[in-house]
């Protein structure tokens, strides 16, 4: 018989090894655990056991999801657009996307936390009008990530840290 749609042909053996249950440290081959960095306006996914890189963390936030298999989902959320990235408000919607069905440990918010209104996560300061003021408010931005990500406030971690390059 012939294989066609939704059979495989007589004899193949469909036995695959799935990454989360390799031990050599992810989906990269040869035992090396991905590293990717994410720039300002954009979201990147590593596999269980990768390093995410947030460079020139300054008036930024890094928004890192932790999954239950050792993957994670990253976002580099900027207070203004940089050239190429995405809009603050594109930001959650990209990591939950990405993060799709999987299964969540924690989700970690790190950066300038004083810088930003939970409301630039919501509309882009350059789309507000008025632009909110900033405020120091990191219980706002839990309950933000939390609602937008689907996830129990519990589970969200926010910190600020000082200037420079965050690696989770």
């Amino acid at each position: 018989m012939a294989a066609g749609p939704g059979r495989r042909p007589p004899g193949a053996d469909l036995t695959v090894q799935r990454a989360e249950n390799d031990d050599a440290g992810g989906g990269a081959s040869g035992g090396t655990a991905e590293a990717k960095s994410i720039a300002e306006g954009e979201v990147k996914s590593v596999g269980p056991g990768g390093t995410i890189t947030y460079p020139s963390v300054t008036s930024c936030l890094a928004i890192t999801v932790y999954l239950r298999d050792g993957g994670k989902v990253g976002g580099h959320a900027s207070l203004f657009k940089a050239s190429g990235g995405m809009y603050s408000d594109q930001i959650l919607p990209e990591i939950k996307a990405q993060v799709g069905k999987s299964r969540v440990e924690r989700i970690d918010v790190s950066g300038a936390i004083s810088s930003w209104n939970p409301a630039y996560l919501k509309t882009a300061i350059e789309n507000s009008n008025p632009a909110p003021e900033q405020k120091n408010d990191p219980d706002g931005i839990r309950n933000v990530v939390s609602s937008a990500l689907g996830r129990q406030a519990k589970k969200v971690s926010v910190q600020e840290t000082p200037d420079g390059t965050l690696t989770r």
